[in-house]
């Protein structure tokens, strides 16, 4: 059963920052969209050169956005850029040109804001960028699924499966990729940048998926044996004695 879901989950063949160019991670408010951009960023760097990649925000107004990606990538050394609207963007990236890989964190924005459409009629009107659809797997599959159709114009050519290690129920995450025929590129599992971030790897999400499981049918069974043996106590030395006595 489980070699059977592993098989029906679809993965990229190869990962999307190895083919370089533009890519925007797109997705709901609190998708983890910036730290990923963040940690891809760093992924590319390391296989090559921190200043073959830049990171480009459009996250202007939520509070903080832009000095959390500006203090990341100081971190890494990498060039990042704000941009406040559609033609900024696009200056931007001419800008970018010699950018081997330019990373552009998108805004969040609620599934019925009109913002939404206009960030999407971007995307498909920009020929030369691509996108990448980032989903929170702590998320329920109804609102999974509506994020899905919501974004499906904007072509997104795989998705980044964040937050895996804030949820016991990969169940739903994983029906809507199956579901909505979606193509898993990453996923990823904390804050570390960019330690917690990995290709896709099916069978590695079914074992998960399976291990999970497991602890919730044998709870004491994830506790690990120094938990459940008694720890001897060491009285000091005058109350041993006395103890003793």
């Amino acid at each position: 059963m489980l070699e059977e879901l592993a098989r029906a989950i679809s993965v990229a063949r190869h990962e999307p920052i190895d083919d370089g160019g533009v890519i925007a991670l797109v997705g709901p408010t609190g998708a983890g969209k910036t730290t990923t951009a963040a940690k891809l960023a760093a992924r590319f760097a390391q296989r090559h050169r921190a200043r073959d990649v830049a990171l480009v925000t459009t996250d202007t107004e939520r509070p903080g956005a832009t000095e959390q990606l500006h203090i990341l990538g100081r971190r890494l050394g990498v060039t990042v850029c704000e941009a406040a609207g559609p033609e900024a963007l696009n200056d931007a990236l001419d800008q970018l040109a010699d950018y081997p890989l330019v990373l552009v964190d998108t805004a969040g924005h609620g599934l019925r804001d009109r913002a939404l459409l206009g960030q999407i009629l971007w995307l498909r009107a920009a020929k030369r960028v691509r996108s990448l659809l980032v989903l929170p797997a702590n998320t329920n599959a109804h609102d999974l699924g509506e994020v899905v159709r919501r974004y499906r114009p904007a072509s997104p050519e795989g998705v980044v499966l964040t937050k895996l290690d804030e949820t016991g129920r990969l169940g739903a995450p994983l029906s809507v990729l199956v579901q909505q025929g979606l193509s898993l590129a990453y996923t990823t599992d904390g804050q570390g940048v960019p330690a917690d971030i990995a290709a896709a790897d099916a069978g590695r999400l079914v074992s998960t998926l399976e291990k999970v499981r497991r602890a919730a049918d044998n709870p004491l069974g994830s506790l690990e044996l120094s938990q459940l043996k008694p720890r001897p106590v060491t009285l000091p030395t005058e109350d041993r004695h006395a103890f003793a006595s």
